[in-house]
């Protein structure tokens, strides 16, 4: 996506301007050596980001000075906020005694164990390195499994930086011979694209809640009966839970009552540390057990290493479902509480939430998945208002809570966007 300078400064961008000098200074100097002046493109925002410089619980403080509840949390790659003290002490123990080498280790062992103890659909599971990583292995899995070379996929899905999963983004077509695209909460129109490549599709590969860009929730019985499509056209069934594995304690097939065969996840999988891992049915992940003739050959030299297994099984054993629920409450409590101040300054305001994920549009018209962000001066003073009040939100209006939101952050939060609703009502 993107981003061209605005024509005109707003006083919201002259504040963050005022309270981010040596952010500024730092972005510039970044320019010289980074494209734009970042080497990430989510998180890129203009004028420029504020520049971070640590981090604790569910606060950020930027170069300046400046501290902010962070609602990013480094774009859902973390769930119990920063330096979380359990992480810190488990991997402090085990860095004396190195952390790498091409055999298995015991905490890699415990660390699988508790992924197919805690998801019901997780018969065996394989480690990777990132969500993009596992989005590629579970495509690579499919094809080799049914000997079919397509995926279907949902326009505007995001699923990592692997091309074959690009398709559909940044207003990218279908990917001939590799990707077919049809519409989110539209079953007609993947039970089209079957038909007409029937006996080629390995996998329909869906992301249950839309969250990069416009926030898209599932209606109900959607993922369902695309699931059962999937059965009735011989196709598999691939669940990308990166992002959603929050939602319940046994992820989004819990959540929405599926059972996919290949589950991908990254994200917070790791506790902080880049992890990603594919798990499901027994048979299909079989194939690249080195024992078999003719197996699947699955590399990676930090697939499975021991301070991701030791992070990612501690973030996992701390996620409870006490802790969900809260999260849950707490979300629900911020988007009450946008609305309400909505309604009272007469600002167009949809607000797509489901358990601790929500985007903020700031329009009344029905939502498309892919389209641009509605409004996006208003959302882009709206981001830049939460900052100047603490808040750290995406640029698209996305917000994510975190287990290290207590009642106290909330209070700061609730406090902060709207203040921020009330300064963009001003220069609209």
């Amino acid at each position: 996506m993107s981003i061209t300078q605005a024509d005109t400064h707003t006083a919201i961008e002259e504040k963050f301007r005022a309270r981010t000098p040596r952010s500024a200074q730092l972005m510039k100097r970044a320019a010289r050596v980074m494209p734009g002046g970042v080497t990430r493109g989510h998180g890129f925002h203009l004028p420029y980001p504020a520049v971070m410089d640590h981090g604790e619980g569910c606060y950020l403080w930027d170069v300046d000075g400046n501290r902010y509840v962070d609602l990013v949390s480094n774009g859902l790659a973390l769930i119990h906020g920063h330096a979380f003290q359990p992480v810190i002490q488990a991997l402090s123990e085990r860095l004396p005694r190195s952390w790498g080498w091409v055999c298995a280790s015991t905490a890699q062992i415990e660390f699988a164990e508790t992924l197919c103890d805690r998801l019901d659909t997780f018969d065996r599971v394989l480690m990777t390195n990132s969500g993009t990583e596992s989005g590629m292995l579970a495509v690579k899995l499919a094809r080799r499994f049914t000997g079919k070379p397509l995926i279907l996929k949902q326009r505007a899905g995001y699923h990592g930086s692997y091309s074959d999963l690009e398709a559909g983004l940044g207003g990218r077509g279908e990917l001939p011979g590799h990707t077919l695209l049809a519409e989110f909460n539209d079953l007609a129109s993947y039970e089209r694209k079957l038909i007409e490549h029937k006996g080629e599709v390995a996998a329909i590969l869906v992301e249950p809640v839309m969250f990069t860009g416009v926030t898209m929730l599932p209606e109900k019985g959607f993922l369902s009966d695309l699931q059962q499509l999937a059965r009735d056209h011989g196709t598999l069934f691939i669940l990308d839970d990166c992002l959603m594995l929050r939602l319940a304690y046994g992820g989004s097939a819990q959540k929405f009552e599926l059972t996919p065969d290949l589950t991908f996840l990254g994200k917070f999988l790791g506790g902080g540390t880049p992890v990603g891992a594919v798990g499901g049915r027994a048979d299909i992940l079989e194939i690249t057990n080195p024992r078999r003739e003719n197996a699947l050959y699955h590399g990676g030299s930090y697939n499975g290493n021991l301070l991701g297994s030791i992070a990612g099984r501690i973030t996992l054993e701390h996620l409870t479902q006490e802790k969900i629920d809260l999260m849950d409450a707490h979300m629900e409590a911020i988007r009450r509480a946008l609305e309400i101040k909505a309604r009272q300054l007469g600002l167009p305001l949809t607000v797509q939430q489901i358990g601790s994920i929500m985007g903020v549009f700031f329009t009344l018209e029905p939502l498309t998945a892919g389209e641009d962000i509605p409004h996006a001066s208003l959302a882009a003073n709206f981001h830049l208002a939460c900052a100047n009040n603490g808040v750290h939100i995406t640029r698209e209006g996305s917000f994510a809570l975190t287990t290290a939101v207590d009642d106290r952050a909330l209070q700061e939060v609730l406090s902060g966007i709207t203040n921020a609703l009330e300064q963009v009502a001003k220069c609209s």
